[in-house]
This record gives structure tokens, C-alpha cells and sequence, in this order.
């Protein structure tokens, strides 16, 4: 993966990420009390339309990043991590559900695509969190040489 690469997603990500959460936020705990009872946040609106607009910047670079790093691990051999397989595996119902609720027209659709959107990129998130922090809390040892505990 190239440094380009790397930082258009990590900055995807967390744009993502961090308007998905002020979207929730308001939408769950921003209302307040109008003239004729609960209103939602004046800001909910903005929440919505800056993680629609942010989103497509993440599912284009994670399209890059499945033509040029996925399939490169997959085809190596078994020892993909599995942080990056949870990522493999949560990225069509993230995606799907996060457009199946922008179309869903019907409440009860809306509310289930909701949930599943919100379940999916919340393991997401922190799925790809480990895969971004486990290389530098875990160091990865040297090709060929012995693991502790491996032959013992």
C-alpha cells in the first residue's frame, strides 16, 4: 500500500467516522424541547449531509485499497491478519446499509437499515482500529526467525 494510499484512507476513515458519530449523537441525544414539545438538534440536518457527502471518499478509497491490498494478501497465503478479514467482511454491509437508508422509504426499513448501518461501521471502526494499531503495540518478528514458545 502506498503512502497516498494509506493516508487517503486513514483521513477517509476518521472523516467518516467523525460525522457518522455528530449525525448519531444529535439524532439520539440532541433533541430539545421546542414551543410544541422534542425537536431535533437544528444541526442534525448539516450532521447528515456532511457524512453523505464524507462517506463516498471512504468507499472509494476502500475500493482502491481491495484491488491493491486485499487481493494481494488473500492471494499470499493464509497468514492475513484478521483484523483486515473482519474489514473484508464488514464492508458490503456498512456500505450497502448506509445507501439502503438514504432510499428506504418506509419507517420500520429505515429503522432496521439504521441499525444495521450502525452496528456494521461501529465494527468497523473498531476493527479497523486494531488493524491500524496492532502493528505498532505488537511487533511482527523477523522472517525465519524463532517464535517463543513455538516448538517448546
Amino acid at each position: 500500500m502506498s503512502p497516498l494510499e494509506r493516508w487517503s484512507l486513514h483521513v477517509a476513515a476518521w472523516l467518516t467516522a467523525a460525522t457518522g458519530f455528530l449525525d448519531g449523537g444529535l439524532r439520539w441525544f440532541g433533541q430539545r424541547m421546542g414551543e410544541f414539545g422534542p425537536e431535533p438538534s437544528p444541526w442534525l440536518g448539516t450532521a447528515q449531509h456532511l457524512h453523505v457527502l464524507v462517506a463516498p471518499l471512504l468507499v472509494f478509497t476502500l475500493g482502491v485499497l481491495v484491488r491493491g491490498h486485499l487481493w494481494a494478501r488473500l492471494r499470499g497465503g493464509p497468514a492475513g491478519r484478521r483484523t483486515g478479514l473482519a474489514l473484508a467482511g464488514l464492508i458490503a454491509p456498512m456500505v450497502l446499509s448506509g445507501y439502503a437508508v438514504q432510499v428506504a422509504v418506509e419507517p420500520a426499513w429505515r429503522t432496521a437499515f439504521s441499525w444495521a448501518h450502525g452496528i456494521s461501521a461501529g465494527l468497523f471502526l473498531a476493527a479497523y482500529g486494531g488493524h491500524v494499531l496492532r502493528p505498532l503495540l505488537v511487533p511482527r518478528a523477523a522472517p525465519g526467525a524463532r517464535q517463543l514458545g513455538a516448538d517448546s
